[in-house]
């Protein structure tokens, strides 16, 4: 893998990395330092990844583990401080769904988020997470659940179905 395949598909998945470490670390700067440091873990075992259509995957993948070491390290939550859409991008409903995301656990907030928000496949989703496919798709499931129940008295979404 070239620098310059690396670079270009960084820039593409820039704003996905990000959202991972943030769905799992809650901070900005802890969010922001993550993605450095899966970049440059990326980057010095680039020459293990065997096939480059498998790239997001496996930096996706590297970022979770990342996220999950740096977690296990602080032993502590922070509570979501900062409303995300204020991101460049952001649609009105996807600020809706981030808010409610913040209180869900983590086995279903992030499979749903890189299914729905990031675009991953059901596929992908499942070796990302390191789960059977059966797994993820019921863990999206149970979170469209969640989020349905939580905005069945809402008028967020009345013209559209989760």
């Amino acid at each position: 893998m070239d620098e310059q395949f690396f670079t270009s598909e960084v820039k593409e998945m820039e704003r996905t990395l990000y959202r991972v470490a943030y769905s799992y670390l809650h901070s900005n700067e802890d969010a922001a330092d993550a993605v450095q440091d899966a970049l440059l873990k990326g980057w010095e075992k680039r020459g293990s990844l065997r096939e480059e259509q498998y790239f997001r995957t496996w930096l996706t993948r590297i970022l979770i583990n990342v996220c999950n070491v740096r977690h296990r390290k602080h032993h502590f939550e922070l509570p979501l401080t900062e409303a995300t859409a204020s991101s460049q991008g952001d649609s009105h409903h996807e600020f809706y769904l981030r808010d409610a995301m913040a209180d869900m656990d983590i086995k279903y907030r992030v499979p749903l988020m890189l299914f729905y928000l990031d675009g991953f496949s059901l596929k992908e989703t499942a070796q990302i997470l390191g789960l059977p496919k059966g797994t993820v798709k019921s863990r999206i499931a149970r979170a469209k659940k969640q989020l349905r129940d939580l905005f069945k008295d809402e008028e967020v979404f009345e013209d559209e179905t989760l």
